[in-house]
């Protein structure tokens, strides 16, 4: 009887052992530390465009009105759409940026701008929206100034075509894949959403117009998304055309900026997978 009990105890230390045993050899061999990436989760390292990358006609009104200076206006407008993006993005995705120190020519945002090239290429816009009156009779028959506006002595004025606009596409550069590859390891990045190019033209159709405040505006934002391994996914230019009446640079951004990062979000969400 006594060795039936000393049986069956060794078989419950002899289980015992073997679980315990398995447990320890299990977490020598394999890191159970949980990551974004083991995880699976897309994370989109964003970074705002170029300061170089930066057109804007018209930009005059809008500086005169707000009291600051053509460098300013630049930075307002980088730093504001690039909120807006993210802010948009971080409702399917996580999102992180590079510290913006671009004094610095070693921080990440000053490393990434010198390892990407573009290329040109006219494309049709990936998305447009329309925000101005329809044209009269008058405007339809006549001069193009008169539907797109003009400097004050009828020479026209650059005129929207979301059918043709040349695209500013980001690439790495060849043998800075490795420097690519090193900053979003750093990141703990799947994507990188380059803005490449910002643009903004500001039209008045007559001297009149421009006295009281009349404008026709086009914003276009360049895009390209690259994976981790520096291929492109996609990208392309979104826009819009819309008439104004003034010149104060918050109501330009809160009535334009939402609506365009919107557009890239909804255009990405078509190649990657929301979580």
């Amino acid at each position: 009887m006594r060795k039936k009990k000393e049986r069956k105890y060794y078989w419950i230390f002899a289980i015992v052992f073997l679980c315990l045993a398995s447990r320890l050899s299990y977490g020598q061999e394999k890191d159970t530390t949980v990551t974004s990436k083991n995880l699976g989760k897309v994370i989109i390292l964003v970074v705002p465009f170029n300061p170089q990358m930066y057109e804007a006609i018209g930009e005059q009104f809008i500086c005169n009105k707000s009291g600051i200076n053509p460098g300013q206006l630049n930075e307002i407008m980088r730093t504001s759409f690039t909120l807006s993006l993210m802010e948009n993005m971080n409702e399917y995705y996580d999102v992180t940026e590079p510290i913006d120190n671009l004094k610095d020519p070693n921080s990440d945002i000053s490393v990434l701008y010198q390892i990407v090239t573009y290329k040109s290429k006219y494309r049709k816009l990936k998305s447009y929206f329309k925000d101005y009156p329809a044209f009269s009779l008058g405007q339809r028959l006549g001069p193009a100034y008169l539907r797109w506006g003009s400097d004050c002595v009828n020479n026209s004025r650059q005129r929207p075509n979301p059918n043709h606009h040349k695209f500013q596409k980001a690439l790495i550069i060849k043998d800075k894949d490795s420097i690519y590859s090193a900053l979003m390891n750093y990141h703990n990045a799947s994507y990188t959403l380059f803005i490449t190019d910002f643009e903004m033209t500001t039209r008045f159709k007559t001297c009149l117009d421009l006295q009281n405040n009349v404008f026709q505006r086009d914003f276009y934002i360049h895009y390209t998304l690259l994976d981790f391994n520096g291929n492109y996914v996609t990208g392309g230019i979104v826009g819009t055309t819309f008439e104004s009446n003034t010149n104060d640079i918050k109501k330009i951004i809160d009535q334009n900026f939402n609506l365009l990062s919107g557009m890239i979000v909804a255009n990405i969400r078509n190649k990657v997978a929301t979580q």
